[in-house]
């Protein structure tokens, strides 16, 4: 090898060790998304923003750009349901208009992560669901979500996706006594739990949800011991997911 052949070699793999050495891993990336999660589950809207700043500054490799504002997406969506939720922990006038800035975040996050990668079908659901979010009582649906361009596209790519399917079944209105609103928690739970395993630096939400929804369809019917079945569920896959332990207290005080 040449004097100069060597000398690109040599520069080519300090590049690579720079950005190596600059560039944060997957490990780290599942930690923080983990703590993102896991603010959300207990109620912890400070928690949750505190994660955001984070996450707004890791420095991800070329593998977890698209990644990175997928999450912040997501976070900024949990966030707007936490303030916009009036009987959550910071239920005050201003939480409606920080819950409105979150929702936008969230847009803004959906569109940067699809002009990095077009081919997540749920960052198109995430979209639709903050694109026509509303603060106020959580999950009370949304037509106009359903009938979205985004959700269209997340429908389009991925119709078998679990998460595509959650954000699918919680835009559709939440009407009292609904019969098929069972029915859909029912197909979306069975759709997490058919699917393979989360991979690293992947999604890997929804399925402790998709069982509070569908413990709340349960609850709504008068169906106690099926509601606290899949909310125990639900606290195995998180343990300290608040709205569950909450509705399960709830079931477990109502007659059968």
């Amino acid at each position: 090898m040449n004097c100069s052949a060597w000398l690109r070699r040599l520069l080519l793999l300090l590049g690579l060790a720079a950005v190596s050495a600059g560039a944060q891993s997957t490990a780290e990336f599942d930690d923080a998304v983990a703590r993102l999660q896991f603010a959300f589950y207990t109620g912890d809207s400070r928690a949750l923003e505190e994660v955001l700043g984070e996450l707004a500054e890791f420095e991800a490799d070329a593998g977890l750009i698209a990644a990175k504002s997928y999450q912040l997406a997501y976070g900024n969506w949990k966030l707007a349901e936490l303030l916009g939720n009036p009987q959550g922990e910071r239920a005050r006038s201003s939480s409606k208009t920080t819950a409105g800035k979150a929702a936008k975040s969230c847009v803004q996050h959906a569109r940067e992560a699809i002009s990095k990668d077009s081919r997540i079908a749920d960052i198109y659901a995430i979209e639709a669901v903050c694109d026509t979010f509303s603060p106020g009582p959580a999950r009370n649906g949304s037509s106009a979500c359903t009938r979205s361009k985004s959700m269209r596209t997340a429908l389009t790519l991925g119709a078998d996706n679990p998460r595509v399917q959650f954000i699918q079944a919680l835009c559709i209105p939440d009407v009292e006594g609904d019969p098929a609103a069972l029915d859909r928690w029912r197909k979306v739970v069975a759709r997490f739990e058919a699917a393979p395993p989360s991979q690293p630096g992947k999604p890997d939400w929804g399925h402790a949800e998709a069982l509070l929804m569908l413990g709340q369809s349960y609850v709504k019917r008068g169906e106690m011991v099926a509601a606290r079945d899949v909310l125990e569920r639900a606290l195995v896959l998180a343990p300290d997911y608040r709205e569950a332990q909450k509705l399960l207290q709830t079931a477990a005080n109502r007659p059968k």
